[in-house]
């Protein structure tokens, strides 16, 4: 291989590992959930994106909301979600109250059957909580809001006058336009 092809050899290589490394990155074994929580007082809404194999106890863990939960023999109890519940060393103090569980299916909410560390949701599943009070038959009597994963998006994305490029992007043109700069010195120096 001449000298001259090297640069030209070198830069598309890096172009085609930067490629490989954008692809794999953007499929690579993640899901997105969103959380739709109801507190006394408000609703709050939360898409987090979490590993393929994460339960709602990890989602909870991944937001960005603080939330409390303590580990039992039974599993994973959910004691406070920003303040709101009972504090981790009393997890069961009110009584009259707890985060109720929901899963969000065909446009309804289904009490969750399991605890947030026995269900793994889907990606794009909403899952939802309510601080709430319960029936003489143990029913949540609140639930939150009934939002899409859709809903959910586009209420939390802000618009964007323009299109902010990827990382990648950013490194692939720079290093690109850096290879040509080199390329174009080399040249004007071979002919000098």
């Amino acid at each position: 291989m001449t000298p001259r092809r090297r640069p030209l050899v070198f830069l598309l290589a890096l172009i085609v590992v930067m490629i490989l490394a954008t692809t794999v990155s953007a499929e690579g074994g993640s899901k997105r959930v969103a959380l739709v929580i109801q507190f006394p007082d408000r609703t709050y809404t939360e898409i987090v994106t979490v590993p393929e194999g994460a339960t709602t106890a990890d989602v909870l863990e991944a937001a960005v909301i603080p939330v409390g939960m303590a580990k039992y023999s039974w599993g994973t109890g959910l004691c406070n979600i920003n303040g709101v519940g009972n504090p981790v060393d009393d997890c069961f103090a009110d009584p009259a109250h707890y985060w109720a569980y929901f899963h969000l299916n065909s446009s309804q909410w289904e009490v969750g059957q399991t605890g947030v560390d026995g269900y793994k949701p889907a990606d794009k599943a909403v899952e939802g909580f309510a601080w709430s009070g319960f029936d003489e038959q143990y029913n949540p009597t609140i639930k939150p809001p009934v939002m899409t994963f859709d809903q959910i998006e586009e209420a939390l994305t802000p618009p964007s006058p323009n299109e902010v490029p990827e990382p990648a992007t950013i490194l692939l043109l720079g290093g690109g336009l850096t290879a040509l700069a080199g390329y174009a010195r080399k040249r004007r120096a071979a002919r000098a």
